[in-house]
């Protein structure tokens, strides 16, 4: 068994090495800040692996959006990049965080948060 496990890393490295295996990584970007109305654009492209789906969700809120928190803003499975629609302008001062969760093939997941802070 243990010879197994020494053959399967060393395969996993070499794999690795030649770029056939990429760690999942999500990168929901810098923070950064907007005025109250406008409508802010999420990056997630420099996120890394085999990502099939980009799912951006709404972690904290403004005292008066807490409903919002839990929402999810977007998913999609090929874009990392997106705008809030029109209809979806940010209306309130605060802080907001937002969790960009990717998801591989396999179902793996990996998450980052990214702060915008919405400014009147």
């Amino acid at each position: 068994m243990q010879r197994l496990s020494v053959v399967v890393f060393a395969v996993a490295a070499i794999l690795s090495a030649c770029g056939g295996i990429q760690t999942l990584k999500a990168d929901a970007g810098a923070d950064f800040s907007v005025v109250m109305g406008a409508a802010p654009t999420f990056d997630g492209c420099a996120s890394a692996g085999d990502i099939v789906n980009y799912k951006w969700t709404v972690l904290t809120a403004p005292p008066a959006m807490l409903s919002d928190v839990g929402k999810a803003l977007r998913e999609v499975d090929a874009n990392c990049l997106f705008t809030l629609e029109s209809s979806m302008h940010v209306e309130e001062a605060g802080e907001w965080v937002i969790q960009l969760e990717v998801r591989d093939a396999s179902g793996n997941t990996a998450t980052d948060t990214v702060t915008v802070t919405v400014t009147p």
